[in-house]
This record gives C-alpha cells, sequence and structure tokens, in this order.
C-alpha cells in the first residue's frame, strides 16, 4: 500500500477525551469508549497510545474487516514517518507486515483467536483493543470472549478497550460489569440529509440519476456510494460511465474480495484535476477514512448471508440496513469537512428500521467457532463469555458437522484430528480433507495432499474468475498467484512437498481422485440426478446446475460449493465435480451406511422391512426383508406413528380429557411428578409406554384396538391416579343425582354443562385442585342448549338470571323457573311430576 496518508486533524474529538482514556486504563482493567464515526478512535487513539508508558507491552486492535485493518495500520505508521512494520504493523489472513520493532499490531479475520489459542497468556502484550464492536462480527464476538476469559485466568494485568460508534441494542455493560465507560463526541464536521426514493422498481438507475445530479449540484469533492453486493457495483459503474465525463470522474469499485491494489487506489486521493465516485459495500462503513469524500450516496440495502441449519449453508438475501449503518454511512461524509449524504428510502420509513444489525452469532455458520470453542476446552459456545447466545439451531449443526469430521468425539471434546485440522487453520472441511489425502498418500510420493492442498485454495479463494461448475476446469489457477500461494502455505503448514509437488499433482489429476478428496469434506453433499436437470445432496436439499453447465447430465456429483436464495426452491451449484458411483465400494465406502427401513405399506396395509444402502438421504441399494421379527414391526409402528402423529391411533375423548387433566394438574403445581402426556412427548417415548402393550401387533385394526386410555393411566402410580380423581375428577356429583361430565379444556378452563334447574340452590361454582380452579359452569335449557356461561354463579342468579327467566318461562313453561334460584332445590323433573312426587 502506497498511499500517502493524511494528517489527523487536530480537531479530532477523540483527542480531547485522550487524558481521561488513559487515567481510565490506568485504573480499570477493562474501559468501554463509545465514539461515533468520525471522532479518531481507530487512528488518533491508537497512535497516542504509542506513546503512552503506562501501557505496558504491546498493543493489538481487532478491526472486523481486512480492508480496514491494513489501512489503520498503513495510516498510523505513516503519521509516525514511517513504513508499516516497524512500530506499527497488520495481521490479515494470507498476509502481515510486523517486526521486532512492532509495537501496536492491527490484526483482523480471526487473527485475533488464533493468537489467543496459540498463547494464553498473550504474553508480551499490554492492552487488547476492539474496534467498532457494534458491527457484532462473529469473530470479534469470540475474540472479545477468548480475551476476557484470558484476563480472568491468566492476566489479570491485561487491559480491554471496547469501542463501538453506538451502545444501542449492545449489552457490553452486562458482559463487563466492572468496565469503566466513556463517551466521545461525534463526526469532525455536520453532514446534512436528504431523501430521494425511487419512484420506479429499478433503483439501481435511479441511483445513478441521482449521482449525476448530485456531482453536478455539488461542484467540490468526491462522492461515495453504498450498494449491497458486487454485482450492484458492476451495473452501477457502467450506467455512470456512460453518463459521466471519464476525463473529470475516476468511478472505483470498493468490496471485500477486490485484490488488495485496488482497494488502496479506491481509498487514495484522486488524480489533480478528477473527483473519484467509489462505489462501495458495507466494507467502507467503518475505519476507513476515504480521501476527499463529501457526498454520500446510500441505497440503503445490505446483503446478509444467512445460515441455513437444514441444509448447512448460507442464503443470500437483500435486507434494508439499520438505522445504526445509516448513521455510520453518512458519517463517510463528514470525515474532513462538512458534507451531504442522499439516501434513496423514503424519510417516513427511516424510523421503521432496526435500531442495529443483528449480530452475526445469530445467523452465521457456526462450525469455526464450534471449532474454537473445542480447541479452548469447552463444549458448547454458551459456556463463553459471548455479548449474545448464538442461534441453537446453527450449533448443532456446527458440533454434529465437527463430529461426522471426526475432529470431535461424542461429547464435544477435541480429537487429536481436531487440533491438527484447526492448527491448518481452513475451514474444519477442507482441513479435514487435507489430512486425510496425507493418510492417502501414506509413504508414497505425495499427490494426494498437494492436490487437496490445491481444491483447499480454490475453495477459498475470493477472486476467482468464474468459468462453470467443474473445479477441474480451475485447476491450472493454482500454478500461479494468489490460489498457488494459499495452497503452498497449506503444504508448508503440514510440513509437506513444494511448488513443484502442486504443479505435477495438477497435471497428473485424475476425476475420480478429485472426486473423492471433495466427498470427505463434504459426505452430506454428495449428490444424485433427479429429474431433467436437478439433483438430491445427501442432506436431502435439492439443488441445480445452470442450463448450459459441462457437468449437466452427469448422474453423480459431489457438490463443493452452491449458493441459495430468496425465492428460489433449490440451490445453484457453484463448484462441483463428477463422481464415478463405483467409487462407493472403494475409496468412499466408508461414507456408505447400512440401515434396516422399515414402514407401512398402504396398499397391501402391511408392514414392511428394507435392508438400505445409503449416504445420507440417498439410497444406493436397498432389498427387502424376507420376514419380520418383533423389533423390526415394533419399529415400523413407531415409524408409523411418528410420520402420522397421535391422531393415527385415533384417541377418544376419555383418551384425550385424561391428558389435558394430568397437563392441568402439572401446571397447577399440584404435589407428585406428572408425566408429560403431550403429543411431542408421547411420539418421543413410544418404546417406553407403548412398546410392552406391542407383542403379537402385526395390523393398523389390533394397534388401534388397544386400550390407550389405561396405557396412559398406567404412566402414573395409583396413589396419584388417587390424586388426579380427587384433585381434577372426570364428573361431578349433582344434588339430582346426576353425574355432569367435567370438560378440561387446552386454555386450562373446566367446563360444567348441566340443566339451569339441575344447579338451582348451588351458591357458588365448584371449585377444584385446593381451590385453585373455579369451574366454568354452562347452564343449559330443558332441551340441552346453552343459556349461560359463567364461572360466578353467586352473581349470576342475582343478575343475569332474571333476564334468562323472561325469556325462557314462556318457551319451557313446563319447568321450573324459581323468583329465588339461589335457595331453590335443584331438579331434573317438570312442574307436573314434582307435583305428583310432592314436591
Amino acid at each position: 500500500m502506497n498511499q500517502v496518508a493524511q494528517p489527523v486533524p487536530n480537531a479530532v474529538p477523540i483527542q480531547s477525551l485522550l487524558g481521561e482514556i488513559k487515567q481510565a486504563l490506568a485504573d480499570n482493567a477493562q474501559l468501554i469508549l463509545q465514539a461515533p464515526t468520525g471522532a479518531g478512535k481507530s487512528t488518533a487513539l491508537p497512535l497516542a497510545m504509542l506513546d503512552w508508558p503506562e501501557i505496558e507491552g504491546k498493543i493489538l486492535m481487532l478491526e472486523p474487516r481486512r480492508i480496514a485493518a491494513r489501512s489503520v495500520a498503513h495510516f498510523i505508521a505513516a503519521r509516525r514517518g514511517e513504513a508499516v512494520g516497524q512500530s506499527v504493523g497488520f495481521r490479515v489472513r494470507g498476509e502481515s507486515s510486523v517486526s521486532a520493532k512492532t509495537r501496536l499490531e492491527v490484526v483482523t479475520e480471526g487473527v485475533l483467536t488464533r493468537m489467543i489459542q496459540q498463547d494464553p497468556e498473550l504474553n508480551g502484550y499490554g492492552l487488547v483493543i476492539f474496534d467498532e464492536i457494534h458491527e457484532r462480527h462473529l469473530t470479534t464476538d469470540l475474540g472479545l470472549a477468548l480475551a476476557l476469559e484470558v484476563q480472568a485466568s491468566f492476566r489479570e494485568d491485561l487491559k480491554i478497550l471496547a469501542m463501538s460508534a453506538t451502545l444501542d441494542g449492545l449489552p457490553l455493560k452486562a458482559l463487563m460489569p466492572e468496565a469503566a465507560s466513556l463517551v466521545s463526541e461525534g463526526r469532525s464536521f455536520p453532514v446534512s440529509l436528504s431523501y430521494r426514493p425511487a419512484a420506479h422498481q429499478d433503483w439501481l438507475l435511479h441511483m445513478a440519476k441521482v449521482i449525476v445530479e448530485a456531482v453536478g449540484e455539488h461542484q467540490e469533492g468526491s462522492l461515495l456510494a453504498f450498494l449491497p453486493g458486487q454485482r450492484e457495483i458492476a451495473r452501477l459503474q457502467t450506467l455512470l460511465s456512460e453518463r459521466l465525463d471519464a476525463k473529470q470522474f475516476l468511478i472505483t469499485p470498493l468490496y471485500g474480495a477486490l485484490p488488495p491494489a485496488q482497494q488502496d487506489s479506491a481509498i487514495a486521493p484522486p488524480p489533480p484535476g478528477m473527483r473519484k465516485l467509489v462505489l462501495a459495500t458495507n466494507v467502507a462503513e467503518s475505519s476507513l477514512t476515504i480521501q476527499d469524500i463529501r457526498l454520500v450516496v446510500d441505497a440503503g440495502f445490505k446483503r446478509q448471508a444467512s445460515f441455513n441449519p437444514k441444509t448447512a449453508v448460507s442464503r443470500l438475501s437483500l435486507k434494508r440496513i439499520s438505522q445504526s449503518s445509516a448513521a455510520q454511512r453518512s458519517g463517510r461524509a463528514g470525515r474532513l469537512s462538512e458534507g451531504h449524504c442522499i439516501r434513496l428510502w423514503p424519510q417516513q420509513e427511516h424510523e421503521r428500521l432496526l435500531k442495529a444489525d443483528e449480530p452475526e452469532i445469530l445467523h452465521g455458520d457456526l462450525t469455526n467457532a464450534a471449532l474454537d470453542a473445542a480447541y479452548w476446552g469447552v463444549n458448547a459456545l454458551g459456556a463463553l463469555p459471548l455479548i449474545s447466545p448464538p442461534s441453537e439451531a446453527n450449533e448443532t449443526v456446527a458440533w454434529n458437522l465437527l463430529q461426522a469430521l471426526a475432529l470431535v468425539d461424542g461429547d464435544r471434546r477435541i480429537t487429536a484430528h481436531g487440533r491438527a485440522a484447526y492448527r491448518l487453520g481452513c475451514h474444519p472441511r477442507l482441513a479435514h480433507m487435507l489430512l486425510a489425502a496425507r493418510e492417502m498418500d501414506g509413504m508414497d510420493e505425495p499427490y494426494y495432499l498437494p492436490l487437496a492442498a490445491v481444491l483447499a485454495a480454490l475453495l477459498e479463494s475470493r477472486t476467482l474468475a468464474r468459468r462453470g461448475a467443474d473445479i477441474s476446469r480451475y485447476l491450472n489457477d493454482a500454478r500461479g498467484g494468489e490460489t498457488a500461494k494459499l495452497a503452498q502455505q497449506y503444504l508448508t503448514r503440514m510440513d509437506a512437498g513444494r511448488g513443484k509437488e502442486i504443479a505435477k499433482a495438477i497435471s497428473e489429476s485424475r476425476d475420480q481422485d478429485i472426486a473423492t478428496l471433495l466427498a470427505l469434506a463434504f459426505p452430506d453433499r454428495i449428490a444424485k440426478a433427479r429429474g431433467a436437470k436437478g439433483y438430491q445432496l445427501a442432506c436431502g436439499a435439492g439443488v441445480a446446475l445452470n442450463d448450459d453447465d459441462a457437468l449437466q447430465g452427469e448422474p453423480w456429483l459431489v457438490v463443493a460449493q452452491f449458493q441459495e436464495s430468496e425465492g428460489q426452491s433449490s440451490g445453484r451449484v457453484l463448484l462441483a465435480a463428477k463422481l464415478d458411483a463405483a467409487l462407493f465400494d472403494g475409496a468412499l465406502a466408508s461414507l456408505v451406511e447400512s440401515k434396516v427401513e422399515t414402514g407401512w405399506d398402504e396398499e397391501k396395509a402391511r408392514f414392511y422391512g428394507l435392508t438400505q444402502a445409503r449416504i445420507g438421504a440417498i439410497i444406493l441399494r436397498e432389498r427387502p426383508l424376507a420376514t419380520l421379527d418383533e423389533e423390526t414391526i415394533r419399529q415400523a409402528i413407531y415409524q408409523l406413528i411418528r410420520t402420522k402423529g397421535l391422531s393415527l391411533l385415533g384417541f377418544d375423548d376419555k383418551v384425550e380429557q385424561l391428558r389435558l387433566r394430568v397437563a392441568l394438574a402439572s401446571q397447577l403445581g399440584l404435589a407428585g411428578d406428572w408425566p408429560d402426556l403431550s403429543e411431542q412427548a408421547l411420539l418421543m417415548m413410544l418404546p417406553e409406554w407403548l412398546g410392552p402393550y406391542l407383542d403379537g401387533v402385526r395390523r393398523l385394526t389390533q394397534l388401534k384396538g388397544l386400550d390407550f386410555y389405561t396405557l396412559l393411566l398406567n404412566r402414573m402410580e395409583w396413589g396419584q391416579q388417587q390424586v388426579l380423581n380427587e384433585a381434577l375428577p372426570s364428573h361431578w356429583p349433582m344434588k339430582t343425582g346426576t353425574r355432569a361430565a367435567i370438560r378440561y379444556e387446552n386454555s386450562g378452563r373446566a367446563l360444567l354443562s348441566v340443566r339451569l334447574q339441575e344447579a338451582l340452590g348451588m351458591a357458588e361454582s365448584p371449585r377444584l385442585a385446593q381451590g385453585k380452579l373455579t369451574v366454568t359452569m354452562e347452564l343449559l335449557s330443558p332441551a340441552m342448549r346453552p343459556l349461560a356461561l359463567t364461572a360466578d354463579l353467586a352473581n349470576f342468579w342475582a343478575g343475569p338470571y332474571v333476564e334468562v327467566k323472561k325469556e325462557m318461562k314462556g318457551r319451557y313453561p313446563k319447568h321450573l323457573w324459581p323468583d329465588d334460584p339461589a335457595n331453590t332445590l335443584p331438579t331434573k323433573l317438570t312442574k307436573k311430576k314434582m307435583s305428583a312426587k310432592g314436591l
């Protein structure tokens, strides 16, 4: 990076707070600093700290993005009149510039977590700074958690500084209750706002028009435009190139996958006499000062990758940014002078935006984080001091994958294989493939390992020029450039081979070897052709190739990369290899699972059993079982009930009422250990409560003929059954001799339906469960039609009854409608029969 750094403005707000920050760090182990965009926290503060003798040891500063880490390091180094790598250095994935003289290291991309894992005491470091923590990147959250554990367990003298543009929705104080807190003022210069929503669906065309008008209206300074992704940047660049003079305007893209040299060009000052238009993703939101920016045009969108636990891939979707991001983006216009920001959404919509971005730990892939946790010695991410708990579903998928790859054991403890994989510094899938490839080579001349290194480098590449899904077409990319460099790094980490082995492996590579290696990394993505163009993955998901792809028509694939998008039923295959099914009886035999599948044949009305050879959801072959033993039949019954639900068993009302009474007993806290008779619990415990009664059951009619009331009643001991019958009886004895059924409902209400005349003389509604539950009375007409619903009989007799009596007395003159119902004896007779009996 050869940019000429501009001086940090003298009026940067953070400078007025330097004395307080120095004192707070001297007096406290932890400090939370709230400093909005433009305050100078990423540059002026660490620059000043280098001259503070109070900080013992080196300073480690975490930036959430690689471009920001490199830029900040170069900026501060230039301010000190040094080349980067002297007192100020950086470490990002695949690139570093540090030396024995370095006292401030700017790191990112999980580098901090690996530094802590390798040296849990962080020897030689006195302060760890977490910048832009409000962005809630997963690696930042995890890095902070590990740093807090280091401080608590090994290094009481270690200082931790957490910096955020905003604390809205960020429970840092709850995580760090002993931390001191300071607040800095915001940006250096004011930024005016205007709103220009698109009047039509083509918002990119509207954005181009707004930008052309803005640079015409504002004659000074450059412009920064925020877009959701690379595709939109490319189209907007084309639209602007057609509308603006290339001699006056330099249009440059800026996004994470851009080569470092082009990123440097995007943030450098424009050539003399020209204005720059920087078209950027959210990488430009924070920690970057792009020279000469006075205008910001914000589309208000971001492209978010949300992990799908069903397919174990991230689904890309276009989403509105948060209010916090909008503030960050507008602040870019006020870093060096007064500026203006144009937002391409309605002003009234702004207040409806989320206050802050959702933490990545809630929607991201947690596989790397889970392996980090296992390497640290814990078997759940929740065991770490995280700002927010992770997605339970995503974490479960992560641990299951690590177990499938033998990186952790059944108790989620890291294995020797897992430790070796972690040290390779790539995704656990690829690390497993690399280690397996070394085993495949054995004592022979390396072939599988260098080939695996090439495949891993291709899959990790962010700059691959796409030309179809067949990964074998890209192997030659690893003969040079960044891909070759990364492949060689993997070999170096494994102390195996040099560039000549890579070149030889590429030349000698065979489709079946590529497929074998990828299948070891992605066993859940082995794919079988389904229909004209689609494929079924072993994980159960569906994917498809582009219509013109060279792999179209292959019966089997291993899919290394596929992408899910909103509105699409199938994922789109990005990288894959053709697969020979003969490998399932050879190199991939360990992936084939043999199991017995049982079920119910609707047409033949009988249970069946099959032995299957399968990989996940894909059945390779199957054959019917000649005979079914009792256990096989049981398993078939269980599977049928779980598929169809308890409705298959035809529970009658008596059974359903028992289930509701037991649930209510537990809800009301009645004494006893009440069984869970919910559908979910019963389906999970079929072998426990139903299994003992299935001897000889081979047909559905036999199954449905079982006495389910007794089966469920036997889940309770006799004494508990008595408690239930006394506290929550199935019937209530009326004084007329009628045993009126009490109907229990899901809402927890107990309903007693009786003719009004049989309730005469009752001063109040019955109370059940030691007085905890008042029965609701449904009072019926002589024709058994509802007249009133009440849980307060005394109030009903005194009030609403008068109107009921007035209306019903003429309709049912033969029945009793007394003036004083509360003090009248109940009856189920007509007045004539009462008279005949002398009543």
